[in-house]
């Protein structure tokens, strides 16, 4: 038989070959071979060996059949400690052997194991996928795939090796997850080119949080003293394994594995791999950055310690293991290095343990958060909040539920009901001590009760005080977010004090699989009595929160949401009050902005970010801001107006912006509403409604609690004033556009753009009189601005009688026909005539009028005419616009660092005395002759910079002149005011200063009114 002659010829050359590269391997495992599971009596030895079937000797395996002859699968069964308890780690082992298809050929290249090596992880993978159809595969986890490389690999260079089969784990890490693939390994010996030495290596892959992949590689080695063969690190990496015997079987899950496993089922991460997805997250923005700028990133790129309560309810940081949490909530200060802050930058990360109690909110969980984010206000430090919850928790006596006792009206027929639950006195004696209930001794039915009035319990994180728990942090919460930075991370779920946490907090990202939402799907239908929701999803999903405004962003996974929550601290002050982080300029200043707003409409962003030329798509359009800088939030919602983040020459500053197209905005149905139905509303560009008003107030509130300079292109039209659109409240949002401007407190550019316009209402919510010091604004050269429209104007201001006067005053044949019809030797015939021709000749030229009328009221919107009326600071060019807001907002956040430390000095000095008293300090350093410069930002921005810099500088000396002033004439007036109170402080103030300064205090006394009482010359002196 054909089959059995190369069954033959497998065996023979199995056995040969490692018999003589391994004798002591070979003897020791033959003779286990077949000691532990009855699944070694179906393979023969060799195959049993190369397959290494004894390592998996910590479960009980169950032969898989596949078609596939070439693929070994096992379904594992841990060996349980005890038969009373129950296997709780389930997991598929997938092994093959890859060799030559002839079965002698013993060397093999590079390119054969990468491509043998991708079609049998496919192999494997597919019999995962049969597999799963196994009774029991919806229990498997930490499946294993093996594969034995059986040929010699020739091989130049090592690390090549561990590159492609990253990259290969890459290609298909998706499926690999899916098929819940946690560890891999790839055996085979190698021999190397360059001296021709043989080295047999292990390459262990492992990926435990589904989002970092772990690669080790091992050679084997014979331990010297016992003779037996161990793995030793190859390469600069020392693994987990290394040490340890190659024989060692396969671990089961240990604590942290069960926990981890345990997030996972729930679409979430583990709590304690959150960290590794900081580093990771890191590592990915440094690369980015290396890419741009050239420079590395430092040693170390995170470094972490967890905050835990002590007995006292307080904080306190401690080294400790992951899994050691005795409480649903866990707690880090972490010290993140990135590219804005090279040295680190401190955050406050908080978050739920899902596998503690489902991520409740008891009494400890409270204060932990409470702790963390005091901590957090304290430092004036971001806040990072990872909800994954199941809001407060609710609990019951168990004590109490295994004992109490049910008084009926009738005991023979329960329907009747029932009067009371109470202890029997045995009972009670056992819960008493724990103050567990509240009971009055009763006698009924012949005998003494504790008839139960209160159930207390013995633990506390029962009912009502987790209630009051979450009162507490919702309220911290609320504080934290007017007081320091606070950003969210939404996975799995957020129900009931988490959701509102992550609302208070603001700035969420919610990962796709998870939900926001107040009540539950199953308890809502149990309200409606009937199924009216299938999920959670349906009522907090992306499709809704992201959609409502409520999510700022979303992200596929974890990992990519801890990625976006490191892209937006990138545009943070490092703490509150902190300098902004302005990075390098990596794109240039003075260059031109290609893309032209035109009055057709386009996507705004364009206009921010830029684009690829249409017309040759290799060439991109420069637009306003840095490239790749502008990152947008919100962006489903309220579409008519676009809200982001944006570098301008490295300085970070919000964006809001205009959407110039029609955007169509989907309200969908209700299921408990069955008469209600899904509905497409339009809603015109250049026009706030009452969400985008809304979208704005909160961008404008965000970022003035970020501390960030605004950039606001103005292009609006106006409100939408329809009475929907007011029975929506759109008057009550445009006006806190307002309230959000007049209290910003950083600089504020608000620039109307090429071709657009700024009209009526929201001229009115954006002027610079609503907050002088920070606002100004510009227009462009061909932008307009007024109270209507063009057509409007004409409409009231130049109505049709007025289109007649200028006809009569400038149409030649107009003027000709009405000094005839105005002849006195006319006839009255010859005058219906002409009256009929002037008639004609009206309606012939009143569209043409119509026209010159609309284009002189235009003229009266000109940016020109805005400067002369001084509404607007300047005219500008589109082009070059982008060069000159770099340096007025470089100015003007120089200008309020230096209006800062004149304001801590005198409190009482108004923003124009501190702008005349910069100009005039300017003008003494820099010279009379070039006073002209201070209309020169750049100029005055270096000037500025050197002046807050320099110790000697006239700025600062300037400063020290104006402190001195401040405190002497505080002395003055506490002499006026209290004169012993002040004289006793004078003379014990004179004791600590030199004979100089006891003179200048002396002369400054003597010009001061004498006291009513005389005082001899030696008091005075």
């Amino acid at each position: 038989s054909p089959k059995l002659v190369e069954k033959g010829i497998r065996r023979v050359t199995f056995l040969n070959s490692y018999a003589r590269e391994f004798p002591q391997y070979f003897t020791f495992r033959a003779r286990d071979m077949f000691a532990e599971d009855r699944i070694y009596r179906h393979l023969e030895p060799a195959l049993a060996f190369q397959l290494e079937i004894n390592r998996m000797r910590n479960f009980h395996l169950t032969a898989i059949p596949i078609q596939n002859h070439k693929m070994h699968l096992y379904l594992g069964k841990a060996k349980q400690v005890a038969k009373c308890q129950e296997a709780t780690d389930y997991r598929f082992f997938v092994r093959s052997i890859i060799r030559h298809s002839d079965l002698v050929t013993k060397e093999a290249s590079f390119e054969y194991l990468q491509n043998e090596g991708e079609r049998t992880l496919l192999e494997a993978m597919d019999a995962l996928e049969v597999a799963f159809s196994h009774s029991d595969s919806r229990r498997a986890d930490c499946n294993h795939i093996f594969l034995n490389f059986a040929p010699t690999l020739a091989l130049t260079d090592p690390t090549k090796l561990e590159e492609t089969v990253r990259s290969m784990v890459m290609r298909y890490g998706h499926r690999l997850w899916k098929l819940r693939v946690l560890q891999a390994e790839l055996k085979m010996t190698i021999r190397l080119t360059t001296n021709g030495k043989r080295l047999p290596i292990r390459l262990f892959l492992t990926n435990e949080s589904g989002y970092y992949l772990d690669i080790s590689m091992y050679r084997e080695v014979t331990d010297l003293r016992t003779g037996q063969i161990m793995f030793q690190a190859y390469g600069a990496k020392q693994g987990p394994l290394h040490g340890m015997l190659i024989s060692s079987p396969y671990v089961t899950k240990d604590h942290l594995q069960l926990k981890r496993s345990q997030a996972q089922s729930n679409d979430t991460t583990y709590v304690y791999d959150f960290p590794e997805f900081f580093r990771q997250g890191l590592f990915k923005v440094w690369a980015e950055h290396e890419r741009k700028t050239g420079q590395k990133p430092p040693q170390d790129v995170l470094t972490y310690m967890e905050l835990v309560l002590d007995q006292e309810g307080e904080l306190h940081s401690m080294n400790r293991l992951s899994g050691e949490n005795e409480i649903g909530m866990v707690a880090w200060k972490m010290t993140l290095h990135t590219p804005e802050f090279p040295l680190g930058r401190d955050v406050i990360v908080i978050g739920n343990d899902i596998t503690y109690l489902i991520g409740s909110f008891g009494p400890q969980e409270d204060l932990l958060f409470m702790r963390a984010s005091e901590l957090a206000r304290k430092l004036g430090i971001p806040r990072i909040y990872i909800s994954a919850n199941s809001g407060a928790r609710i609990g019951l006596a168990e004590e109490v539920k295994h004992l109490f006792k049910v008084a009926w009206e009738d005991t023979q027929n329960p329907d009747k009901g029932f009067k009371y639950l109470y202890l029997s006195p045995e009972d009670f004696k056992k819960v008493s001590p724990l103050n567990s209930v509240r009971a009055e001794l009763v006698e009924d039915e012949g005998e003494s009760r504790y008839k139960i009035k209160d159930i207390i319990g013995k633990d506390d994180g029962l009912g009502v005080e987790n209630l009051k728990g979450s009162g507490m942090i919702a309220g911290e919460s609320s504080q934290a977010y007017e007081d320091i930075i606070t950003m969210n991370l939404v996975t799995c779920r957020a129900i009931g004090i988490g959701a509102y946490l992550v609302r208070l907090g603001q700035r969420i990202v919610q990962v796709e699989s998870s939900h926001i939402i107040l009540t539950g799907a199953g308890a809502l239908n149990k309200l409606l009595g009937r199924e009216v929701y299938t999920s959670n999803n349906q009522l907090g999903g992306i499709q809704i929160m992201h959609n409502n405004g409520v999510s700022h962003d979303i992200a596929p996974n974890d990992l990519d949401g801890i990625y976006k929550l490191i892209q937006w601290l990138a545009y943070f002050p490092k703490c509150r009050d902190g300098p902004l982080p302005i990075l390098p300029p990596t794109d240039p200043i003075d260059r031109t902005v290609d893309f032209m707003p035109t009055r057709a409409p386009y996507d705004p962003r364009w206009m921010l970010a830029g684009r690829p030329d249409p017309n040759s798509p290799e060439v991109w359009q420069n637009g306003f801001f840095d490239k790749d800088s502008f990152m947008e939030i919100m962006q489903p919602w309220a579409q008519t107006v676009v809200c982001g983040r944006a570098r301008l020459g490295g300085i970070p500053l919000g964006v809001i912006c205009v959407e110039t197209r029609t955007v169509e905005v989907t309200i969908p149905a209700d299921p408990a509403n069955l008469d209600s139905d899904a509905k497409d509303i339009q809603q015109a560009g250049m026009v706030w409604f009452p969400d985008s008003a809304y979208k704005t107030a909160q961008a404008i509130k965000d970022f003035n609690r970020e501390q960030l300079p605004l950039m606001i292109f103005a292009n609006w039209r106006g409100f939408s004033g329809g009475m929907k659109d007011m029975y929506d409240q759109v008057l009550k949002f445009g006006s806190y556009i307002v309230d959000g401007l007049r209290e910003y407190r950083q600089p504020i550019l608000i620039y109307i753009p090429p071709n657009g316009e700024l009209r009526g209402g929201a001229w009115v919510v954006v002027d610079p009189s609503i907050n002088p010091r920070y606002m100004e604004m510009y227009a462009d050269r061909e932008s307009r601005g007024g109270v209507l429209e063009p057509a409007g104007t004409v409409e009231i201001k130049y109505r049709h009688k007025d289109l007649v006067k200028t006809m009569r005053r400038l149409d030649p044949s107009y003027i000709q026909l009405s000094e005839k019809i105005s002849s006195p030797a006319l006839s009255k015939e010859d005058k219906l005539v002409l009256e009929k021709q002037l008639k004609q000749r009206e309606e012939q030229l009143a569209p043409i009028y119509h026209q010159v009328a609309v284009m002189f009221a235009d003229l009266h919107d000109t940016a020109g005419r805005m400067q002369e009326k001084g509404v607007i600071t300047d005219t500008l060019d589109w082009p070059t616009s982008r060069k000159f807001f770099y340096w007025r907002m470089r100015r003007l956040l120089l200008e309020e660092k230096a209006k800062k430390l004149i304001y801590k000095i005198n409190k009482e000095m108004t923003d124009g005395q501190m702008k005349n008293m910069l100009k005039r300090w300017f003008v003494e350093s820099e010279g009379t002759v070039k006073t002209y410069l201070w209309e020169d930002n750049p100029a005055v921005v270096e000037w500025l910079e050197k002046a807050l810099e320099e110790e000697n500088s006239v700025f600062n000396d300037n400063l020290k002149c104006l402190k001195r002033d401040c405190v002497i004439e505080k002395l003055k007036n506490l002499l006026e005011d209290n004169p012993d109170v002040a004289m006793d402080s004078l003379v014990h103030i004179t004791q600590h200063m030199t004979s100089g300064q006891r003179k200048e205090v002396g002369r400054i006394l003597a010009t001061m009114d004498p006291p009513s009482t005389p005082t001899s010359p030696q008091s005075t002196d």
